[in-house]
């Protein structure tokens, strides 16, 4: 246990210090793409705020992200999990932004109290920490409603191995049935007591994006290969798994390593746990994961976007284009 806790505790340093941007662009070259103005991944924001509430107290706790500027009467809900040792909510605060100021509710549980929380705890950690968010939300004490029939999980990491765990056991462990779940970057390094044995069970009504990182050294791929491919109960028209390639075209490089999916904000750092070392958001945030999740999203919940989610090879693998109109490398898809 003692050899599995040094790994994980450096897997843990890796995947969250690690700096996956360039931060020295070359003036001479074309630029990579900023936010799209509208569209999946974009700027149209139907708030303003977002309102923040900590209920972190210990490995059942979690943070709770709300619309406002208008308030809602009721939001429907994303849960998202972060990596191991990333639970300072900071890491992926840019990603939790801009899901809240489209509408949605944001439940972040903590999952982990520290490096030794064993990782069979994660997932019934989580689930508590969900009922617990829903629990409050449904009390009207907060003003805004919970709309728990149209929940998606996102996860990073060991957060995706939570993600399908919480989707395969959600009966089980008292949570709403989710619609939609997308792994990013997901697995287990050498802990491998926090996943199932088998993912058989994820439901046929599942929609599901499994997204891959090619230098990623940190997790790999197995774990997700594994889900994708016991989920046979999932028609391939509703799940989907890819490749994402690092691309040095341009003055900033796009890279594709364990860490891309988080995205700074200094606003949600609860002050404990490591941050990410770059603040950065760039096109893969946009392109790549903010719009495939946008897409999955909307195809879980309104049938629609399945095509960029799914189903459109085209409209499914595109990352951008540099500042001259050359393409950014596409995803690969499976």
């Amino acid at each position: 246990m003692k050899t599995i806790t040094t790994l994980l505790l450096l897997l843990c340093i890796v995947s969250i210090t690690t700096n996956c941007q360039n931060t020295t662009p070359d003036p001479g070259k074309a630029h990579a793409p900023g936010q799209p103005a509208a569209g999946y991944g974009g700027s149209t924001y139907a708030h303003a705020e977002v309102i923040k509430k900590n209920y972190d107290d210990g490995p059942t706790g979690y943070w709770l992200y709300l619309p406002a500027s208008p308030a809602p009467a009721s939001a429907p809900v994303v849960v998202f999990n972060h990596g191991y040792g990333g639970w300072n909510p900071a890491n992926y605060g840019g990603w939790i932004r801009h899901l809240v100021r489209q509408g949605n509710i944001v439940i972040y549980p903590r999952y982990q109290e520290g490096p030794r929380t064993k990782p069979a705890e994660f997932t019934p950690n989580a689930a508590a920490g969900i009922r617990r968010a829903l629990e409050l939300l449904e009390t009207g004490g907060l003003k805004i409603r919970p709309e728990t029939d149209k929940l998606v999980i996102i996860g990073h990491s060991y957060g995706g191995t939570v993600t399908a765990n919480l989707a395969l056991k959600a009966e089980e462990l008292r949570i709403p049935t989710p619609k939609g779940i997308f792994l990013a970057a997901a697995g287990v390094g050498p802990a491998v007591s926090g996943q199932e044995k088998s993912y058989a069970g994820l439901p046929q009504s599942l929609k599901m994006l499994l997204l891959i990182e090619k230098e990623d050294t940190v997790v790999d791929s197995v774990f997700m290969k594994k889900v994708f491919a016991e989920s046979r109960a999932i028609p391939h028209t509703n799940k989907a798994m890819l490749m994402h390639y690092p691309d040095g075209y341009g003055a900033d490089s796009i890279t594709a390593e364990h860490n891309e999916p988080t995205c700074i904000d200094p606003d949600f750092d609860s002050g404990d746990g490591k941050l990410a070392a770059s603040t950065k958001v760039d096109a893969t945030d946009y392109y790549c994961y903010w719009r495939l999740a946008d897409a999955l999203i909307d195809c879980s919940r309104n049938n629609k976007g399945c095509a960029t989610a799914f189903t459109d090879v085209q409209e499914q693998t595109f990352t951008g284009k540099w500042s001259d109109g050359v393409e950014i490398r596409r995803l690969g898809g499976r």
